[in-house]
Parts: structure tokens; sequence; C-alpha cells
């Protein structure tokens, strides 16, 4: 069996092995092992954490207040002359528009006015008369004024530090304006023969801003961003060919202006800026090196900037990318460390990884390292299987794993390289899962006997346990202290009442699973269900040093769940439930119970019998959540509660103080808190015997809060003893008469 199964595992990892080396050899893709490459990387990202920024990069953001102060975009141009200016000013290194203006800009006042000024010349208005020629003057230059593109191209042309946007589209190729092409292109070497063993991403059709504002611009760069089949932003192609001429991204001509520096393409797998090597992998991509959530650069309201309440000393020597902040302008898109992003915060990671040198890179040899990764990976194991058990070959293997993943998170860290992943930690994954396949086949045949022996009459819960522990199947049990909670549907005969079979079926269901899922969630056992009835512990199977707490939790939970089951069920025209719920810890018998032809996993005991009287004393005080002072004592620092009363349950002889368990601590509502503080102070005169008084405080209480049954409860009690005094030896017990 052991030789069977080590030629299926070396199989398989040849197998495995081979899905890398075919896209690494022979430049197909594998959808599903890219798919999750890519996730390897944003995992990687998240687990490395945010970084700092240069600082040399900040953003000047089109959001709210800047919609505010000039209007709904797009916004005259004229604003950002004047941003121009006060960027200039400023001292301002690099100024970069991740905008595009590829159309004059419509104004209707010059449309207006010079409309009425070409009717003016048509009625030959004018004449010679003096009065009408200032008017129609004053009407030129309105419309002078009023061309905005003029006047933001005047602002290109005196900051001399401004790069456009241009962008590249399907379609053919378009009518380009009067502009130097040369300042969207790298310098390059057409006669290096690399050219012609790229495949560079291309596109015929190229939109150039309008002729005023890309005549006087410094550089132009295109603004395309090139997401996943996933739709994340990973990386950017750092050349888009058009008519043979390689053109570069915004921010390498951002780069280049700020460095002062013309950017030199090297189509054997780099672009170098001023000192800075920037590689790009075989597919031309570059990786970026996000630095975490949107706000890691620094960025300013472009309406602040203009109206000077920047200290011209934040923008001092900045390159400063303007672009969309506000979601309404559409330019969102995911990156590895957040879901949405505006695109401008990419152009920024972008243009700083560049000036910081530290994109992420694919190494060269990654064929290489995937080769040996998996050689390890896969059959270290095997060869340990030889010589040691399967569980601690199994273990080298993913110590190993662990030791390779760590690996590839350190050299991500601290030298920005993109190891393989996916294909290494799946051969190991197959390895280890085979040989646990092994250890799994030899086990069930020792575990087969007791599901065939006992599998129709016992619970799948048990069974399980006596998988795990054959020793366990006899009857009896361990003593343990252990929390038990019961729980209850008030008026549940009532209810049943108004519905048929199957209704109330469904609702029982219903109301079962969610409670259900809240025991199981706090790791809780369900014992069993009767009828409406939940009854449950924690402590055992598993210990748990905090299976008060672990109760009470779900408790809260289930009663904060039983509030939109009620106002769920109210708008579906159910029946509203509410659930009593008994809480107590202590020292319980948990084990097999039964008979030696069928058992049942469950608890006995006082301390068992004592949770379910609990539960019906909710009854005498309205209350739904009722915990013991032994189960309080375990969770007082936990929990918000409310001492209800010190009373004797029948059957039992020993007085207990038991509290209304309200929420977790710090949680309680502000109207809670101060009706459980003016409770308080009512219970303490009752305590006292100050009857009267008490009676007064919790009436007073009622009328703010007329369905709080404590209250309504020590109203009644202080008429009795009113009548009846409970003399000087009463010790604040008060003894219930039914379950």
């Amino acid at each position: 069996m052991m030789k069977n199964i080590t030629l299926i595992h070396v199989l398989i990892c040849v197998f495995i092995s081979g899905l890398f080396f075919m896209p690494a050899g022979m430049d197909v893709s594998v959808p599903f092992i890219e798919d999750l490459r890519l996730k390897s990387i944003d995992v990687r990202f998240k687990i490395r954490g945010g970084r700092e920024t240069s600082g040399n990069v900040i953003i000047a953001g089109i959001e709210q207040r800047g919609i505010d102060a000039y209007g709904r975009w797009p916004w005259p141009r004229s604003v950002f002359a004047k941003l121009l200016v006060r960027l200039k000013e400023s001292g301002a290194k690099t100024v970069v528009f991740d905008l595009l203006f590829p159309e004059p800009e419509k104004s209707r006042v010059a449309e207006a006015v010079g409309s009425l000024a070409d009717t003016y010349m048509e009625l030959e208005l004018l004449n010679d008369n003096f009065q009408n020629q200032i008017f129609f003057d004053e009407m030129v230059q309105v419309v002078e004024e009023s061309d905005n593109d003029s006047l933001m191209g005047e602002a290109v042309a005196w900051a001399d530090n401004v790069i456009l946007g241009v962008v590249f589209e399907p379609g053919e190729k378009a009518e380009l304006p009067d502009i130097d092409i040369d300042k969207a292109l790298y310098q390059y070497d057409p006669g290096n023969k690399m050219w012609n063993q790229r495949d560079f991403f291309s596109r015929d059709r190229i939109l150039l801003p309008i002729s005023k504002l890309g005549r006087d611009t410094a550089a132009m760069g295109y603004t395309n961003v090139f997401p996943e089949n996933d739709g994340i932003i990973r990386r950017e192609k750092p050349v888009i060919m058009n008519e043979d001429v390689p053109f570069m991204p915004l921010a390498v001509a951002a780069a280049g202006h700020y460095l002062n520096k013309k950017p030199f393409l090297d189509p054997g797998g780099s672009i170098t800026i001023g000192g800075r090597e920037i590689e790009f992998d075989d597919s031309g991509s570059i990786y970026l090196d996000f630095y975490g959530p949107e706000n890691t650069f620094a960025g300013y309201s472009i309406a602040d900037i203009i109206e000077g309440r920047i200290p011209p000393d934040q923008l001092k020597d900045k390159a400063v990318i303007i672009g969309g902040m506000a979601t309404g302008l559409g330019d969102i898109w995911p990156t590895p460390f957040i879901g949405e992003i505006p695109g401008v915060f990419i152009q920024a990671t972008f243009l700083d990884n560049i000036l910081q040198n530290r994109v992420m890179k694919i190494p060269a040899n990654q064929v290489w390292i995937c080769f040996a990764a998996i050689l390890a990976l896969v059959f270290l194991p095997l060869a340990l299987r030889i010589v040691v058990s399967p569980l601690l070959s199994t273990f080298a293997g993913v110590i190993t794993m662990t030791g390779y993943a760590s690996l590839t998170q350190y050299v991500f860290n601290t030298h920005q390289l993109i190891w393989p992943i996916v294909l290494p930690l799946g051969a190991g994954v197959s390895a280890a899962l085979i040989l646990l396949v092994y250890n799994f086949i030899t086990e069930q045949k020792q575990k087969s006997f007791i599901k065939n022996a006992f599998g129709q009459y016992l619970s799948p819960e048990v069974i399980d346990i006596l998988v795990k522990n054959p020793d366990k199947l006899s009857l009896g049990g361990e003593r343990r202290e252990m929390t038990a909670y019961f729980s209850d549907v008030a008026g549940f005969s009532s209810i049943s009442e108004q519905l048929d079979p199957d209704q109330l079926v469904a609702l029982l269901n219903e109301y079962l699973t969610e409670m259900t899922d809240i025991i199981a969630k706090y790791n809780g056992t369900v014992d069993k269900f009767e009828g409406d009835a939940i009854i449950a512990f924690w402590g055992a199977p598993l210990d748990q040093p905090d299976h008060a707490l672990l109760c009470c939790l779900a408790t809260i939970e289930m009663q904060n769940r039983m509030k939109e089951i009620r106002d769920r069920f109210a708008r579906e025209d159910k029946p509203v439930l509410n659930v009593r719920m008994g809480i107590n810890t202590g020292p319980m018998v948990v084990g097999n119970m039964g008979s030696q032809t069928r058992m049942d996993y469950t608890m006995m005991g006082d301390a068992v019998n004592l949770a379910a009287r609990l539960e019906g004393a909710n009854k005498y005080y309205s209350t739904y959540t009722m915990i013991s002072h032994y189960t309080y004592d375990k969770v007082k620092d936990e929990v918000e509660v409310r001492e209800l009363d010190t009373i004797r349950v029948v059957g039992k002889k020993e007085p207990i103080t038991v509290y209304e368990l309200l929420e977790t601590r710090g949680n309680l509502d502000r109207m809670t808190s101060s009706l459980v503080s003016r409770y308080n102070s009512a219970l303490e005169l009752y305590k006292n015997q100050k009857f009267d008084e008490s009676k007064a405080e919790f009436e007073s209480i009622v009328q703010d809060y007329p369905e709080d049954g404590p209250s309504q409860t020590y109203i009644s009690r202080c008429e009795l003893y009113n009548e009846e005094p409970p003399g000087d030896e009463w010790d604040g017990v008060f003894n219930l008469t039914a379950k």
C-alpha cells in the first residue's frame, strides 16, 4: 500500500510541477493558477502592511470642498489656471494632471456674447455711433476673457512645469492637434534588436490635449490603467506603442521632469531615469509597490490651495498630482490594500515608486526558484516518511512549507521581490495530503468497527467523541464544573393553537436553527431539544475554563437576535416569540447516560436542576434572562447585570441571589443604564425594609418604564410586606412556590 501511494504522490507532484513549467517555458497561461498567484501578491501586501512614502509626492484633489466652491464637475479651466499660478508661486517643482483635456471648453457666456456681437455686425448697428462701438468693444473683451482654454494655456506656459495626460483607446486614428508629440515619447534606440523580441501593448487611437494647452506643456504621458481580470490594479504597463514609437506613462513623464532627465527605454527590460533603473517583467509590466490605504499620500483640496490656506512650505519642491478624489467622478479602482481608491492615488504610487527606485520585481530566475522549492516541499516529507512516522513526516512538510512561505514574505518585504509561492505550496500541500490520506486509510480501519456497531442508535456527536476516545464507550461520566443553559418560549402552548402543524413546525425549526447556530458559535453543546425548549451546556466535552462567560455571551447574542426575529415575525404576521433563559454554573456529571443498548451524552446534577428552575423563575419578574450568583461571580467583570432578588427555588433550601443578564460590559444603552441605577436605589430601600419609600421609587420607575417587570413585581411585594411585615429577623429571601 505504501509503495502504491508513494507512486501516486510522485505522479501528482510531477503534474503540479508541470503546471508551472508549462506556462513558464511555453508562455501558456493557466487561468486559475494565475488568479491564485495574483491573490497571493495581495496577501503579501496585507501581511507586510503599509509603508511610508517619500514625501515628495502630494495630491491636489477634486473633492467636495472644491465642488462647493467651484460648482459641479467639470470646472471651468480658469480654476486650473489659478491653481497653476498658486502652485508655481508656492514652489511646486512638478505639476501633473491626471485629467484629460481633449476638447475645447464650452463657455455659455462666450457663446452668448459672441452671438450678440455677430448680430451687431450683421445688422450694422455700429455705424459710426460711438456708444454702440464702446458696447461692441466690451462684448469682444468679454469673449476674450471667457476663453478659459487660453487662460489655462497661458498658465501652463508661465509655470513651465506642467505634465498633461493623454489617453489611448480602441478605434481608428484620430486627428491630432498641433502639439509636439515627442513630449510624450521615451528617449530610445530604434536600432536596438530587442524591439523585435518584445510584444509591447499597442493602440492606434490616441487623444491628446487641445493645442492651446499642449503646446507649452513640459511633458505628456498616458493615464491608462490596466486592471487584472478580477478588476484589481496591481501593475502598470510602462510602454504603449503607437506607430512603432514608445509612449510613456504619466508617472514616468512626471518623474523625468522632477529628476530633470529624459526617461530612456531599454526594450531589454528597464527604464532609466536620473540614475534610477526601473525593471519590468517579460510581459512588459511593472508591479507597483503599494504603500497602503488611500491616506498614505498627503492630499489637499484644490480650493484650499487656491485660497491660500495651504502653507507654501507644504508644496515647495513637491510633485503635485491633480486628480479626482470625489467618488462621483467615477475614477475609482481596487488595489491589494483597499477595495476602492481614486485613480490619482495609483498615479501617485507609481510616481513615488520611481522616485524611490522601489517597484516590485519578478526575479529573472523564478523558474529555478520554483523548481528548487517544489523539490524541497514535495520530496523532503516523502523521504522522511521512510524513516519516521507519518505524523512526523507530515509535520516536517508543514514546517518546510511555513519556512518557504516566510522566506517569500521576507524577500517581498525587504527586496521587493515576488517569489513564486502558489505552485510550490500547492505541491507541498499535495504531498502532505497524500500522507494524510494514507494515515486516514489505516486509521479508518481501526475506527470503522465503532461506527458500524453504534451508528444506528447513537447521535453523530457522541459517535465522534467515541471515535476519538474509544475508552469512553462505557456507562457513567465524569464530574466537572460546567455551565448549564435552559430556555423555553413563553406561552408556546397558546402560540401552537394559532397555527396548523406545518406552520408550527416551520416556525419552531426557524427559531431553533437561529439559537443553535449561536450556541455553536460560542462552542456550546446542545444537550437536547424538548419541543420549544433548548438544553445546552458549556465545559464539556472540551475543557473550557471560560465556560460561564461563553454561555453568557451566547445568551446575550441570542436575546439580541430574538429582538430582530420578533420584528421580522411581526412584519410577516407570525406569532411573536419571547424566550425565557436560565443559566447556572456549578459541579455537574457529564458523560454517557442511559442503558447498555442506548446511551446519550448529557449532564446531570443539582446545578443542572437549578438552571432549569431559574428559567421558570423568570415568570415571577417578567424577565427573560436569569443567572445565578454562581455564574455571576465568574463573569462579573465582563457583563452588565442587575440584581433581581435572593430566592429559594422549589426543591432547594439554600437561598440563591439571581441577576438579570443585560449586556456585555460597557455596551449598556443610556436608557437601560438609567433604569438600572434607579432600580438599584429602590432595591436598597426594599432590603432595608423601607417598603413605602421603595414602593414609591418603583412606581416612579414604572411611570417611565411601564414594561419593567421587576419593578412591577416589587411594587406588589412592597404592598404585601406593608400588610404583613416580614419581621426583624427577615433575611431578604423570597420563597418561590412554583416551578
